[in-house]
């Protein structure tokens, strides 16, 4: 076995590396005085000494400068360090760091000199909840859930033919247009990309007889949203959005039933000659019940679409999960802005399937369970992950400014003129700011 087949995962703060060692120096601060004519010296204790934690990490792959830059970027101020035998600890990251390349001799690798001091108490390892694997797990079950639920729900016996065709027509198009937008990204990734290619053929050419079989139906649009074993961070990027486009397909995709029905509201004076702007409405104020527009085969239609729909929007949230789980966050905004769009997703479709009318049979995987476990555990990683992300910003003064001033100008208050002295260390004088250098921001927005 070589040295690279023994490297350790370790990370710090969410970036992943490896190590092979690690040295910790840790003991008391001791003073020692001797004296004349005294065999032994006098030791005073100055209580304990900083532990000091050094090691070598590595970043090696095709992509070991995307790494490399990652594993930069972190490296600086306080984080959480998880080594394979040390455990997680809270340090700060000391001192200056040295990153050594051979690219002759040592192609794809990058090797950082690392140092640390421990920024807490606990001395003995503590375990640490993957949060990336039990959001994968949760999205890989409601993935399943939504096969199954869809089984339940969708069926074409006893529809009228005008309701099933446009009950496909619907599917169809729902399938068209996810398509479309995940064949940009599944091109060029070799034999994934071959499999997922020929599978959506196949089903759309077989998609006639599909549709009868409910299950098996389910199972090849579920491989559409399927993930390449080895995602880089650019290809996840366009895996999530063209995802995202499968959240609320009913506003993005156009739909025309069979038949509509329009009716206006009756004239303001209520008779046919009266001054109002609508029409006239004969059977008296157009209620759909009264009038049987509402029929059973259009719920069934309803029923049918709400069911594809239930489906594309599942699997799409899964798998949008998943590129999170398998993605490093790249600052606090970022986080933000995922966690929005996974809470406002999950709360839609969960909302829309209480209002639907319940199925005749038990799913062996509850739909709604598993969605909602879904929506909590990929919650819980972005926000674990994200916690130790900095909001920050700069600002270079154009003149001398008092800090004060500056407080009041980026924020509109000047309580955060301490907070901005306590991040530059460089000001020697609150009122005497020097222009020109930029300034550490703590963002507030």
């Amino acid at each position: 076995m070589g040295w690279l087949e023994q490297l350790q995962p370790a990370e710090f703060r969410n970036v992943r590396f490896h190590v092979d060692s690690i040295d910790v120096n840790f003991g008391d601060n001791t003073v020692l005085r001797e004296y004349p004519f005294q065999d032994l010296p006098t030791v005073f204790r100055m209580g304990e000494g900083v532990e000091e934690i050094k090691f070598s990490a590595y970043v090696i792959g095709d992509d070991y400068i995307e790494q490399r830059e990652a594993l930069r970027k972190v490296l600086t101020g306080e984080g959480i360090l998880i080594h394979p035998t040390a455990g997680a600890i809270r340090v700060y990251v000391h001192g200056k760091t040295t990153i050594k390349e051979n690219p002759t001799a040592e192609g794809g690798m990058a090797r950082f000199d690392l140092s640390f001091v421990r920024a807490e108490a606990r001395r003995y390892p503590v375990g640490v909840a993957n949060t990336e694997s039990q959001a994968t797990e949760a999205a890989l079950d409601a993935s399943k859930a939504a096969q199954d639920q869809f089984k339940l729900d969708w069926s074409l016996l006893s529809v009228p033919g005008w309701a099933a065709n446009g009950a496909i027509k619907n599917l169809t198009a729902s399938l068209d247009g996810v398509w479309g937008q995940l064949k940009t990204v599944q091109t060029g990734l070799g034999d994934y990309s071959n499999g997922v290619i020929a599978g959506f053929q196949q089903m759309r050419a077989n998609l006639g007889d599909l549709v009868r079989v409910p299950q098996q139906l389910a199972s090849e649009i579920a491989n559409l949203f399927n993930l390449p074993s080895d995602l880089s961070a650019a290809t996840a990027a366009a895996f999530r959005d063209a995802f995202s486009w499968g959240f609320d397909l009913d506003k993005k995709l156009v739909r025309n039933d069979f038949e509509s029905f329009v009716i206006p509201e009756p004239a303001s004076s209520g008779h046919a000659g009266g001054s109002g702007d609508a029409g006239l409405v004969i059977y008296g104020t157009g209620d759909p019940v009264a009038l049987a527009t509402d029929s059973t085969a259009r719920q069934q239609l309803t029923r049918l679409t709400a069911a594809s729909d239930q489906l594309f929007e599942s699997l799409a949230t899964a798998s949008y999960v998943r590129t999170l789980a398998a993605t490093e966050l790249t600052g606090y905004d970022e986080a933000l802005a995922l966690r929005r769009n996974v809470h406002e997703q999950c709360t839609r479709l969960l909302t829309e399937a209480s209002a639907l009318s319940p199925t005749s049979g038990l799913s062996p995987t509850a739909w709604h369970n598993a969605m909602a476990h879904l929506h909590t555990a990929a919650l819980a990683d972005l926000h674990a992950r994200s916690r130790d992300l900095v909001r920050l910003a700069t600002y270079t003064p154009q003149g001398w400014e008092p800090v004060w001033f500056i407080s009041y100008k980026l924020f509109g208050t000047a309580a955060y003129a301490d907070e901005i002295m306590a991040m530059n260390p460089h000001i020697r004088h609150p009122l005497l700011v020097r222009p020109g250098r930029a300034l550490r921001i703590m963002r507030h927005d």
